[in-house]
């Protein structure tokens, strides 16, 4: 958006030029919030250069304290743009929740700051600082976004409160539903915004961070002060061992077999095609031919099928059979030299981990393929259709085994099956965002388990 000249037309529709009109109260608004961001450097200088030793230990102790010895080590990996988050954060919680340990004992930041001999600041620069601390860290739940503009949230750890709008031009732009991150809010001028920390997190680990605040604070007083120091407590302590955790790549499952993923391939040397073509052409459980190769499929019900073996044609003489698993390969070879005898002879086997350089390589050459992007969103929505069709009467590991139907008959499976339709939600539109295409509607699956889809949400 291009800045508006003095004697350009005002934006707000009045008719007037813009030095007549809002330049006066947008030059205000900027010089509130020039005095806002100095009241902060002024606070911050103040307490390091008062207290140097006390505000370092309770940085390394408190705030830090979760990783102990090992902080500069974790953070040396960390890309650049967090090395600045981690300053941000831990700053604002100097001046909202740290305690110093002085000859008089432990007293709260805020307490020097605003008392007698604190630091010279201006009228609303006080205000400020006086509103960022007044309500303690949170998880919310981004609700709507207007990129641009802002974004709707709900607080995970106080659902009756209501959802806010919160004016966030610039991260809004970034942001999407369902995301979760924690963080303060402030009123400022007649909005609500973010203070300035951020702490983001993967959806999964949020949810488990706001489980286990909830557990800590039942029973407790909610506006007391143990529940503002254990709600940032463990918000804090869980996003740094996020971000420095080594996260090693899982491994992977099928669906299907529930057996660990081995990308195995079996190399035959075929010694006659004709024979070979003539049995496979017999079975019932096989489609194709020696132009396309050919797939042998299992029956799974309601007129699906699920592949066992991709059987790929390596003219002039060799054969290459496919299968997800070790396991599958191995009654895949019993199958086909029972069936194909002196038509074909075993090579050798290769089994390729999928989550080896080698995989990701392979991956990489692939979705450089160039496939129109209609057909791969076709494809996509359809395989998601297909995939989520009996999502509600099928068995979910997550939901301890028991089918989202059954799960929402209680109150705490209701909200466990809620969290994973919106986690499904939110994955769907990162793959669109960082792929393109269409997103997939779970409006139907809202709807079958009797959630509302819009008031539930």
């Amino acid at each position: 958006m291009s800045k508006v000249g003095r004697n350009d037309i005002c934006p707000c529709g009045s008719g007037l030029k813009f030095k007549k009109c809002c330049q006066a109260r947008e030059d205000a608004t900027l010089g509130r919030r020039r005095e806002e961001q100095s009241a902060v450097r002024t606070a911050l200088d103040w307490l390091m250069n008062r207290y140097p030793e006390e505000t370092t230990t309770a940085l390394d102790t408190v705030f830090f304290g979760e990783l102990g010895e090992d902080k500069e080590a974790a953070f040396g990996n960390l890309p650049p743009q967090f090395h600045g988050m981690l300053d941000l954060n831990s700053s604002e919680w100097l001046l909202t929740d740290a305690e110093l340990e002085l000859e008089d004992g432990v007293i709260p930041a805020r307490n020097l700051l605003f008392g007698l001999g604190g630091p010279l600041l201006t009228a609303h620069g006080r205000i400020w600082l006086e509103e960022i601390g007044k309500r303690s860290l949170s998880l919310y739940e981004i609700r709507e976004v207007r990129p641009g503009e802002g974004i709707r949230v709900s607080d995970l750890l106080d659902p009756e409160q209501p959802e806010l709008w919160l004016r966030e031009r610039s991260g809004s732009r970034s942001l999407m539903q369902w995301d979760i991150l924690g963080a303060r809010l402030a009123r400022q001028d007649d909005d609500w915004v973010m203070t300035g920390a951020v702490y983001p997190f993967v959806r999964d680990e949020a949810l488990a961070c706001r489980d286990e605040i909830l557990r800590e604070i039942e029973g407790v007083e909610r506006n007391s002060p143990l529940v503002r120091e254990i709600m940032g407590t463990i918000i804090i302590d869980t996003w740094l061992s996020c971000l420095t955790a080594k996260r090693p790549i899982p491994t992977m499952v099928d669906a299907s077999t529930q057996k660990t993923i081995r990308l195995t391939t079996d190399h035959y040397q075929v010694t006659n095609w004709e024979l070979l073509s003539t049995i496979l052409a017999e079975q019932a459980d096989v489609e194709g031919d020696r132009a396309h190769g050919w797939v042998r499929f299992t029956e799974i019900g309601d007129e699906k099928r699920r592949s066992q073996a991709t059987l790929n044609v390596k003219e002039p003489s060799f054969l290459d059979v496919f299968c997800r698993t070790l396991e599958l390969a191995d009654v895949s070879r019993k199958w086909l030299e029972r069936l194909a005898r002196t038509a074909l002879k075993f090579r050798a086997r290769e089994i390729v981990d999928p989550r080896s350089p080698k995989a990701l390589e392979s991956a990489s050459r692939s979705r450089g393929m160039e496939i129109p992007p209609e057909i791969a969103a076709g494809l996509i929505n359809s395989y998601m259709d297909t995939f989520y069709r009996n999502w509600t009467e099928e068995k979910v590991p997550a939901l301890g085994n028991k089918t989202p139907r059954e799960a929402v008959l209680t109150e705490n499976g209701r909200r466990a099956v809620i969290d994973l339709l919106k986690s499904y939600e939110h994955a769907d539109a990162r793959r669109v965002r960082d792929q393109g295409g269409n997103r997939f509607d779970f409006g139907f699956l809202w709807e079958q388990l009797g959630l509302g889809h819009k008031t539930e949400r």
